[in-house]
């Protein structure tokens, strides 16, 4: 097996999630930083009776801050652990970042795969004949046996992937057996800091005649804030590409043609061809729309991005925030093929219809009052 060891840098807040949130009963934000409560920490320091803590918990207007000053206790004495925060969450939920068992953030191995999937996926998809992306289109709108029609979120993407990153699977056996991507394995990255991981606040943008604005409705902001991993924070991992399946009779056997071998061993062009249509797209985007600073940051990004590739590296966009166009390979599907890309978004109500602009919202990562990057952006660059 060829490995490799990756630097993997953080060029713009990331996001990945636990599925964990905290609300205000869960922490307490003190002096810059807030600290996730350990209720039996706070139970051996103030000696309180736990039936009383829990009816002051039920209590209205209930806050840690006040609790513990009444006490003499500060927040660092009874917290599972701290994170620099810049802002008061106060009542708006806090997305907690993944983990290990000793509170150290990384980057799951799962999450990187699955976007370099994407790219390799949207690679093979490209080269294909219009006819062929038409049929694929035109299956993405078929419902099933059930009558129904298959997960948004995933529009296409089983057809596609069955078609491309699957072989072929005798009867019984295991698909997964017989996945393309079966021969790209990716470690977890080493732990980072935990003094590193900050809490920033992220916004949903929308388009309002015309222009990019904060999103609001009903009386609610569409905000919320994350635990992330901020800029220029570093660590390491190894991917290691499975040659044996990829050489002699192996690809015959399960099925690959030499365009999806050749995909896959050179998965970091599909990544940077991917990321660089991303870039372009998303600079124009913000550029029309009203937002320069982050258009800004796409232009510095895509200079990085030339560096990047001298280096023999990549880049990934990752976690939660990305949004739509980050996540599926739709629009690479329908180039060219307008009535099929109408069909699929007034089958899965994606967007207002009407509108020539799809996805019309974006999240950002804000820093004293104002947006200052997207979500997700990592650069993987080999070490020697």
């Amino acid at each position: 097996m060829a490995t490799q060891t990756y630097r993997l840098e953080i060029l713009s807040p990331t996001h990945i999630g636990s599925g964990q949130e905290y609300g205000a009963f869960d922490g307490v934000f003190q002096n810059g930083r807030w600290y996730l409560i350990d209720l039996k920490k706070v139970l051996e320091r103030s000696k309180e009776d736990p039936t009383n803590l829990a009816n002051a918990l039920m209590q209205s207007g209930f806050n840690w801050a006040s609790w513990l000053q009444q006490r003499n206790i500060s927040p660092a004495q009874v917290c599972s652990y701290s994170v620099a925060c810049t802002q008061n969450p106060g009542a708006t939920k806090i997305r907690a970042c993944i983990r290990d068992p000793f509170w150290r953030p990384y980057i799951p191995g799962s999450t990187l795969k699955g976007a370099i999937r994407t790219a390799v996926l949207e690679g093979l998809l490209i080269d294909e004949p219009r006819q062929k992306r038409q049929q694929w289109a035109r299956r993405a709108v078929q419902r099933d046996q059930h009558g129904k029609y298959p997960d948004r979120r995933y529009v296409a993407r089983n057809t596609l992937e069955r078609d491309l990153l699957i072989g072929k699977v005798p009867n019984r056996a295991n698909e997964s057996n017989y996945d393309l991507l079966r021969a790209l394995h990716i470690g977890d990255s080493e732990p980072i800091d935990p003094e590193q991981a900050q809490i920033g606040l992220a916004w949903v943008h929308t388009l309002r005649n015309g222009q990019l604005v904060q999103k609001r409705a009903g009386g609610e902001e569409y905000k919320m804030f994350l635990e992330w991993l901020p800029v220029g924070v570093q660590t390491h991992l190894t991917i290691r590409l499975d040659e044996r399946l990829l050489q002699g009779d192996y690809p015959q056997h399960l099925g690959f043609a030499e365009k999806q071998v050749k995909a896959l061993r050179e998965f970091a062009d599909a990544c940077n061809k991917r990321a660089r249509s991303m870039i372009e797209h998303e600079g124009e985007f913000y550029e029309t729309y009203g937002l320069p600073a982050i258009a800004k940051f796409y232009q510095t990004l895509g200079n990085r991005l030339q560096q990047i590739e001298a280096q023999g590296g990549f880049l990934l966009n990752i976690g939660w925030g990305g949004g739509w166009e980050m996540k599926t390979v739709t629009n690479p599907l329908t180039v060219d093929l307008d009535e099929e890309y109408e069909r699929i978004r007034q089958t899965y109500n994606l967007g207002r219809r009407g509108s020539d602009v799809f996805p019309k919202t974006r999240r950002l990562a804000y820093r004293q009052s104002q947006p200052f990057a997207p979500l997700g952006w990592v650069a993987l660059i080999p070490e020697v």
